[in-house]
């Protein structure tokens, strides 16, 4: 006869994810600052939100090109609207992240609290007039640069998600440029897997030519500009504090697990919009 003081299967299960749950608790609230600190649901609310993905190909498009690409453009704004999903990539960015963070201590009242301000100020920068920003932007970049606030650019992930963006708006680009000079037909002939080997080819050397690479890095230096100009406004204290997070244990899989999946996020979405929009091309 088994002893009453054994625990079933079914029970321990139950009891263990409960002795479990603070530290997924812990896990989750890490992974959620994490995503405050980096901006990551605005950003990719931003950059592939409806409308967003046409916008910025256009963006990269020459001027020739721009005034022969509406109705390409338009097509892969209805193929980018049915493949990127805000909702679901934010939440698969952080389940990751919380599954990296697993382990470290959850974010004190403290690191909240500075995270609270960062997270206004930065929304307060963006609401402002462009006149605005600039005026913040120069009055705060000419501050001395400190260690601290040095250090703390050094742990965030602005300049690498936003090299993702630009890879995959060139790339965009590159697409609808050949659909709208009538190549299109190099693209729409070939079988899934070549296309999508084409497409993943196009974006690991879609940057390697002299003007894009250079759009590149300009682009992630201002991005990381205008980061160190929000870092110089925000008080010691909350610097000190949010460097002292981004200095523990669990760090630095964090970030790596941001930009991991925030790549995956962007080039699987984005190689669905694409393959969308080549096979229905001319029709749509």
């Amino acid at each position: 006869m088994l002893s009453t003081n054994r625990l079933s299967p079914l029970r321990f299960s139950l009891l263990l994810l409960l002795s479990l749950a603070p530290l997924m608790g812990w896990a989750q609230n890490r992974a959620e600052a994490l995503l405050q600190f980096e901006g990551v649901q605005a950003r990719y609310q931003a950059s592939y939100a409806p409308g967003a993905v046409a916008r910025g190909a256009k963006e990269l498009l020459d001027p020739d090109d721009q005034a022969i690409a509406d109705k390409a453009l338009k097509a892969l704004d209805t193929a980018a609207t049915r493949a990127f999903n805000t909702a679901a990539s934010v939440s698969a960015i952080q389940q990751e992240v919380a599954s990296a963070g697993s382990g470290g201590a959850a974010p004190s009242p403290e690191l909240r609290a500075a995270l609270a301000r960062f997270v206004k100020l930065r929304t307060d920068y963006t609401a402002m007039s462009e006149a605005g920003r600039a005026e913040f932007f120069n009055r705060e970049r000419a501050k001395p640069a400190d260690l601290a606030r040095t250090e703390l650019l050094e742990r965030m992930a602005v300049a690498d998600v936003r090299e993702i963006d630009f890879s995959s708006q060139l790339l965009m680009s590159a697409v609808v440029k050949q659909l709208a000079r009538g190549n299109g037909g190099q693209l729409s002939s070939l079988p899934d897997r070549t296309l999508d080997m084409a497409l993943d080819t196009l974006w690991s050397r879609g940057v390697t030519s002299t003007r894009p690479r250079n759009l590149m890095l300009v682009a992630r230096e201002f991005e990381k500009q205008v980061t160190q100009a929000l870092l110089a406004a925000l008080p010691d204290a909350d610097v000190a504090a949010l460097l002292a997070w981004r200095n523990d244990p669990q760090a630095a899989a964090e970030r790596e697990a941001l930009v991991g999946t925030y790549r995956a996020e962007v080039k699987g979405s984005g190689g669905v919009a694409l393959r969308t929009l080549v096979r229905a091309w001319p029709r749509s």
